[in-house]
């Protein structure tokens, strides 16, 4: 119960304690004054008939007597009037059968009306003739009871709902500053830092406000320096200086990691060495050397960013580049090589090259079935026979085998238009659970795959492609609305989490359509469900990325986001977004389980995330050491094949 209700409760008892008091107070005077106004009036008119009709008794002129009677019964409000004659011992009476109009009858019932008997002597001279007996009604005293205590009431109901409205508006002017300050609470537990501009003049709410403020503030100078912390803890140990790229050891530790996955799919390997950087360097210096290199970066990383936001582009060392692209054939591949060559070639047009001679690039493509030492020296091999071909030379060579050999471009735009149409994707979910005893379930992350000609195909095989096509948001609709009646049908015990392409959420008829699907969906199925986004999608499409997420809260719906460290980013986004969790890449699981010196960054990333109060999951485990290396680490949850492998859905 809020604080308003409480006191506005408070007020009403208050105020009902009170009218049960004046009531009770007005209610007793009232009777008491009624009874006394009807006892004196009894007694005087029971004198004055006595007087009046002692005469008529006198002279035993009972008609007359019983005249005067009716004359002084009908001029008041009296039950009965009897005049006892000692004469005959009779009684003369007048009375009628009282009859109260215009009060409830339960009020009768309650209350106790004492009426009062008058008596006074009839005597002439010394002689006693009678005695008079005046009974007041009671009715005239119940009547007059309830209209005062009526009225009350009515004036007490009018001035308390008076009273209550209009102390409701000012208690909710006085509690605006309480609700401002709920409101900055709930932001900080949502992790979002915000600042009450308007301070309450009262000083008991100025203080609060004014300490809640400090917090604040205090709050996102911590969560900035973890971040500040973050980048230059990853720049020092991944970023070589010169390019702004990652260096040899970001390199090696990306691609240990991706090579260590069991479904991948198409990937290309891509070299590039730069011409006479030693020349540049000792004829017109470093920083001549330096320009190449970092105008050579430059060229590479726009190319990768309009690529593909899961590319992995590194400087090894020296004059030489590497580029992994997942998910691309060995036609795509071939354009992209060509392409970046003729941009790099600009680079003598400008005068910043040592000569017409820019550099040479190997390029492999490979499948799964590739291992990483023989990936690696076939796109050496590629680029030495570039070089052998002259400067400014090119060549690609294709080691895919096995599965991806069968299928073509086309074929697979019909394969998967098929799928759509038919909701014949293959879907898969594995575990995320707490690394402590005793292990609890977080939630399983959905994986989608193929089946073609009796040959599974992971999504790895084909996503690529799907994004290409343009039908990534249409799988996610399949994906999504396969999920959910999985949910219906069956007893989930934890959320299934879904990813979602950065196509799909960068289309807004795709957030409406996922808005209006999670709006017709029970409550209790959407609390089994998550979705999540990848690290490099939300750099490049922040702003969609932003909307969705939004979308998300609205519908009460969790979501994370995956990858994250893949690449150099700033972390700004986790205070526009505030995720229920991350997903921190597998490379950075196998560096914290590796060397002393190499598990830093696990711990920074740890220490900055639940500073915001962000569950961290360690991906990509993959052995017992690595799990148990982990648990020193304060994660939420892991994920990998020590945990768990992935199982129908």
């Amino acid at each position: 119960m809020t604080l308003f209700r409480q006191l506005m409760i408070t007020i009403i008892a208050i105020f009902s304690m009170m009218l049960a008091v004046v009531m009770v107070i007005n209610f007793n005077t009232t009777k008491g004054y009624l009874i006394g106004q009807l006892e004196s009036t009894t007694q005087d008119t029971a004198t004055s008939l006595s007087m009046s009709v002692s005469d008529f008794m006198a002279f035993e002129d009972y008609a007359s007597v019983q005249s005067s009677i009716n004359a002084v019964f009908d001029s008041g409000y009296f039950s009965e009037v009897k005049i006892h004659v000692y004469e005959n011992d009779s009684n003369i009476i007048r009375s009628n059968e009282t009859r109260i109009q215009g009060v409830p009858s339960w009020f009768i019932e309650i209350i106790d009306f004492r009426v009062p008997v008058a008596r006074a002597i009839i005597s002439n001279g010394w002689s006693e003739l009678g005695q008079v007996y005046i009974t007041g009604s009671a009715g005239y005293g119940y009547h007059q009871l309830w209209l005062a205590t009526r009225d009350l009431l009515l004036s007490f109901i009018i001035i308390g709902a008076v009273t209550l409205f209009l102390g409701g508006i000012a208690l909710r002017y006085l509690f605006k500053p309480l609700a401002e300050l709920e409101k900055q609470a709930e932001a900080i537990q949502q992790r979002r830092f915000i600042k009450m501009i308007d301070v309450p003049k009262t000083r008991e709410l100025k203080s609060v406000v004014l300490s809640m403020n400090r917090m604040v503030e205090k709050l996102e100078k911590e969560f900035a320096s973890e971040v500040e912390t973050a980048q230059w803890l990853q720049a020092k140990a991944f970023k070589d200086p010169v390019s702004g790229l990652g260096n040899r050891h970001f390199f090696e530790s990306q691609i240990k990691s991706h090579f260590t996955e069991v479904e991948r799919g198409l990937d290309g390997l891509v070299l590039i060495s730069l011409v006479d950087l030693a020349k540049l360097n000792n004829e017109r210096g470093y920083e001549s050397a330096d320009m190449f290199i970092q105008s050579a970066a430059d060229i590479l990383a726009a190319k990768v960013a309009k690529l593909s936001s899961f590319a992995t582009l590194a400087r090894l060392s020296g004059a030489d580049f590497v580029l992994l692209i997942p998910n691309i054939d060995h036609r795509q591949l071939t354009l992209i090589v060509d392409d970046i060559m003729l941009e790099l070639m600009e680079l003598n047009t400008a005068s910043i090259s040592y000569s017409i001679g820019v550099a040479n690039i190997g390029a492999v493509t490979i499948d799964g079935s590739v291992d990483r030492a023989n990936a690696m020296s076939r796109a050496d091999a590629a680029l030495r026979e570039a070089k052998s071909n002259g400067v400014n030379q090119t060549k690609v060579f294709d080691l895919n085998v096995g599965q991806n050999q069968g299928i073509n471009r086309t074929a697979w735009k019909s394969i998967l238009e098929t799928a759509i149409e038919k909701r014949s994707f293959k879907l898969k979910k594995q575990v995320i659970t707490t690394l402590q005893e005793p292990v609890m379930f977080l939630h399983q992350e959905v994986f989608m795959g193929l089946e073609v000609d009796g040959k599974p195909y992971h999504a790895g095989y084909f996503i690529g492609l799907a994004e290409q096509f343009d039908l990534a948001s249409q799988i996610d609709q399949v994906v999504i609305s396969r999920v959910l009646e999985h949910i219906k049908s069956n007893s989930v015990t934890v959320p299934l989490a879904i990813n979602l392409s950065a196509s799909s959420y960068s289309k807004r008829e795709f957030v409406g359509w996922l808005e209006k699907t999670l709006s017709q969906t029970p409550k209790g199925v959407k609390d089994k469900l998550m979705f999540e986004i990848s690290e490099q999608s939300v750099l490049i499409e922040e702003e969609q990325a932003q909307s969705l997420t939004q979308m998300l809260r609205r519908q009460g719906v969790g979501f994370g986001i995956d990858n994250v460290g893949k690449q150099f980013s700033a972390f700004q986004y986790l205070k526009t977004l505030m995720p229920d969790y991350v997903k921190v890449d597998s490379s950075y699981t196998r560096m914290a389980a590796g060397k002393e010196s190499e598990s830093f960054f696990m711990h920074t990333l740890c220490k900055m995330f639940n500073s915001l109060n962000i569950d961290v999951v360690a991906t990509g485990i993959e052995s017992d050491k690595q799990h148990k290396a982990l648990m020193r680490f304060d994660l939420a949850g892991g994920q990998g094949f020590a945990i768990g492998r992935a199982e129908e859905l």
